[in-house]
């Protein structure tokens, strides 16, 4: 990956591109130092290649949570730590609740290296990843955007509830000011 100046994002992989020969993952990108986000990991080449870059948790942003067995057990089995946070997507945004413990996981480097995904790793992975840029990367919410569609954000109807909960949540809330986090 090619560094950019100091305030932007890691420039990443194209969306359509495996990280690795034989893995599934697909939308990969390192969006921070620790953080990590792409497609939901099925297969155990994706899962030793997360293990092989060092990853020892993975966030899942998951629709309906109790549909996590599968992936919570390949990921113990690869000694990796698995917390699911619900996101809604759908025409209603998302709990601010949620959102923000997603982008509190991301911040907490007790966690590090962290992996995030949702099924695709495209509309929830990318709204959590567009305001993390802007929270805690200090990018603009345009720059923000535009980097959310390079990977396929949609704006749908039955996502509507994602592109809402962006354009009103495009200022840090003092919630995530808690002491002893970095900004």
């Amino acid at each position: 990956m090619q560094a950019l100046p100091q305030g932007h994002p890691p420039r990443k992989t194209n969306p359509r591109d495996h990280p690795a020969p034989g893995t599934t993952i697909v939308r990969f990108a390192k969006v921070d130092d620790g953080i990590y986000k792409g497609s939901k990991p099925k297969t155990d080449a994706d899962f030793r290649f997360l293990r092989s870059i060092g990853i020892i948790n993975i966030l899942e942003l998951r629709f309906l949570p109790m549909l996590d067995s599968a992936e919570r057990a390949l990921a113990r089995k690869y000694g990796m730590g698995f917390k699911t946070i619900y996101i809604n997507a759908s025409p209603v945004p998302p709990s601010p609740k949620h959102v923000n413990l997603a982008l509190l996981t991301l911040r907490d480097k007790r966690l590090h290296p962290i992996y995030f995904h949702c099924d695709i790793g495209r509309d929830r992975t990318s709204l959590i990843e567009g305001l993390y840029d802007i929270y805690f990367r200090g990018m603009s919410k345009e720059d923000a955007w535009r980097e959310m569609k390079s990977y396929g954000f949609k704006e749908s109807w039955t996502l509507r509830g994602l592109k809402t909960y962006f354009e009103k949540h495009a200022h840090r809330p003092p919630s995530l000011d808690a002491p002893g986090l970095p900004h």
